[in-house]
């Protein structure tokens, strides 16, 4: 993947951390301390890792730290076992659609490209997932019918969630993070306080 550029090559949102109150501050160091992310609790190691793989795929981004958050992230979803805010008819629950899901697209590489998705070649990963696509068909797993709009959406849903949350996209998308308790200062428009963001060459 090419080289992600950003407009705040100098910001680092962790050196703001002291001035976040100390729930806060726990909760968002955690997104980047990756060995607390294994062993996963819900998926299994070829489901973590195939998930990585189409996460790092759909954003566009190989970073291994960031990735791992966001697969982190559906793992911990995944086993709270949370209720969902809504949920089209027909649509199984989030455990069920994702897992099937992930079964049923590996099959559906092994008829159409001869192997699981995580044993093809980028290019044949890239031509699968589009394949799957363009096709909107229907994943018969087990009793389950499974629309794949709804389970692409599903994973795009939550991985853009996690990503966005991760402090080092924060960092190059200038996201100063919490402002609690500090508070922001300068809040005319264009103006920025001190320990915010900003953009390369101002």
């Amino acid at each position: 993947m090419p080289e992600y550029q950003t407009h705040y090559p100098d910001f680092d949102v962790l050196r703001q951390e002291e001035h976040w109150d100390p729930h806060t501050r726990e909760i968002v160091t955690k997104r980047v301390k990756t060995e607390l992310f294994l062993p996963y609790r819900f998926l299994t190691q070829q489901e973590g890792e195939t998930l990585f793989r189409l996460c790092s795929f759909l954003l566009g981004d190989d970073r291994h730290p960031v990735i791992s958050y966001v697969v982190h992230h559906f793992d911990s979803v995944l086993q709270a076992g949370i209720g969902e805010s809504q949920r089209k008819i027909g649509v199984p629950r989030m455990t069920v659609l994702l897992r099937d899901g992930l079964a049923w697209f590996d099959r559906f590489c092994g008829e159409r490209y001869g192997g699981e998705f995580l044993n093809l070649k980028e290019t044949d990963q890239q031509l699968a997932f589009g394949q799957l696509m363009q096709d909107n068909v229907f994943m018969q797993s087990g009793n389950q019918i499974i629309p794949v709009k709804e389970w692409i959406d599903k994973i795009l849903e939550q991985a853009v969630a996690a990503y966005y949350s991760h402090p080092a996209v924060w960092s190059e998308i200038g996201y100063a993070g919490p402002a609690y308790p500090r508070g922001y200062v300068r809040s005319e428009m264009g103006l920025t306080d001190p320990w915010e963001a900003r953009r390369n060459g101002q």
